[in-house]
């Protein structure tokens, strides 16, 4: 509970930081864009305040000869005319210019220093109405201070002697408060609608955490569950070992200690001996099975026959012999008996490619119905005499004839020096209980 909490207190935190950068990266993106067209409406709003300016000052201005200096009665005139805009603060500052002879000259302002200025032609403007940010240079030296809050507008008109003429005037903007202005309403309906989006989207949010959060829980119950089995597991192996295996194979050995240090007949050391036998042969049993238990072929995934293919690739190698199998492909096997079946096989193969020399081997699943089922492995190498099979050469096959006893099957072998070997293991369909244990203290007794 403890960690689905922490998990969900997570997620909160994760979407209320992506709620809070698509909010504010919308906002400044929203603002952005208004901010385009917030600069484009100044420049058309600071075009019309121009026409206002020219529409009532445009008589006064074009009824004067300006391509002389002005008088102080037209001087007069002029600010009469242009200081109810200068007062109102839609401008800042008004130049007329004078265009003749190839020179652009300063007539009129209302700041009198500029007055004079002379500027080749073609560095003027074109003639035509212009809105645009005053420039810095020295013409404009004294309104560098405030060109952030004004923009320059020219419009073209004759004096009264014709002469081409050019009405310049520093309109009053503020682009700040138009974005504003512009980007609030915008930017509260983006926010409003992303934060509506957040909250509609938290259940989901919330929902995907707590799966999360469980599959992560049963990942970690699954891992400590693995855990404990191999704990268990680990425990258990131990306890049978230390219970069972180990103490009877410390009777064996004490066994044989009687044996060797035993004075009287030679039957009843050879009694005793039979006795460590039966109980090795029973613990060599229990091992197996522990170890069938621990390192279990996955044959009944694949089936015996493709199984047994398998192993034929594995031990087939360029120089040693072919190894061919056939069979059903799926005999519905148990378990428990394709995997003795297998082991077997392993067993009679491996003898085969390594002690015989064979380089022919044949390998046969045939199931009886009602009978059981009989695995073959023919050789053609070397051979040996059936009637004393025993030696170093052939605790293989001993111990492959033990473990199909213990199953209640057989195994037939038939061979002779350089006439190869031909081994079937008989085991019936269900298997067969395994041979019950001799316990230490009945041969003790015995």
């Amino acid at each position: 509970m403890a960690g689905e909490r922490g998990v969900l207190r997570s997620a909160l935190v994760r979407h209320a930081v992506i709620t809070l950068v698509v909010v504010l990266v919308a906002g400044v993106a929203v603002t952005s864009g208004v901010a385009l067209f917030a600069r484009e409406d100044a420049y058309r709003e600071a075009e019309v305040s121009a026409r206002r300016v020219v529409a009532a000052v445009g008589g006064a201005v074009s009824r004067h000869d300006l391509t002389r200096p002005v008088d102080a009665e037209t001087r007069q005139e002029l600010d009469d005319a242009l200081r109810p805009f200068f007062a109102s603060g839609m401008m800042s500052r008004a130049k007329i210019w004078s265009l003749r002879d190839g020179t652009a000259r300063i007539v009129y302002s209302d700041e009198p220093r500029v007055e004079g200025v002379t500027v080749p032609l073609a560095q003027f403007h074109d003639g035509a109405s212009l809105v645009q940010p005053v420039p810095d240079d020295p013409e404009h030296r004294f309104e560098s201070s405030r060109t952030h809050a004004l923009l320059e507008v020219f419009t073209s008109f004759r004096d009264a002697t014709g002469t081409e003429a050019s009405l310049e005037l520093y309109v009053t903007v503020d682009e700040e408060a138009a974005v504003w202005e512009a980007a609030r309403p915008v930017v509260a309906v983006t926010v409003a609608a992303l934060l509506v989006l957040a909250l509609a989207t938290l259940p989901v949010t919330l929902a995907s955490a707590r799966r999360a959060a469980r599959r992560r829980a049963d990942e970690q119950a699954a891992r400590d569950y693995a855990l404990a089995a191999a704990e268990t597991a680990r425990r258990e192996i131990a306890q049978r070992l230390h219970e069972g295996v180990i103490p009877d194979l410390a009777g064996v050995g004490l066994l044989l200690e009687i044996a060797r240090a035993e004075d009287g007949e030679p039957r009843e050391r050879s009694s005793v001996i039979g006795h460590a036998h039966e109980l090795l042969a029973d613990e060599v049993v229990r091992l197996r099975a522990l170890l069938d238990d621990l390192a279990r072929p996955t044959v009944a995934a694949h089936g015996l026959v493709a199984s047994l293919r398998e192993l034929a690739t594995e031990l087939s190698t360029p120089d040693s012999a072919v190894i061919t199998v056939d069979g059903p492909d799926d005999p519905g096997l148990p378990e428990d008996v394709a995997v003795v079946l297998y082991r077997v096989a392993h067993e009679l193969v491996r003898n085969a490619v390594r002690h015989a020399g064979a380089s022919q081997i044949a390998v046969t699943v045939d199931v009886t119905p009602g009978e059981g089922i009989a695995l073959s492995v023919v050789d053609d190498g070397e051979g040996f005499d059936v009637a004393s099979p025993a030696g170093p050469g052939h605790v293989g096959l001993l111990l492959v004839r033990g473990v199909l006893a213990d199953r209640g099957g057989e195994l037939e072998l038939t061979s002779a020096p350089g006439r190869g070997t031909s081994a079937v293991a008989r085991l019936p369909r269900a298997g067969a209980p395994r041979r019950p244990r001799r316990r230490l203290a009945g041969a003790a007794g015995s």
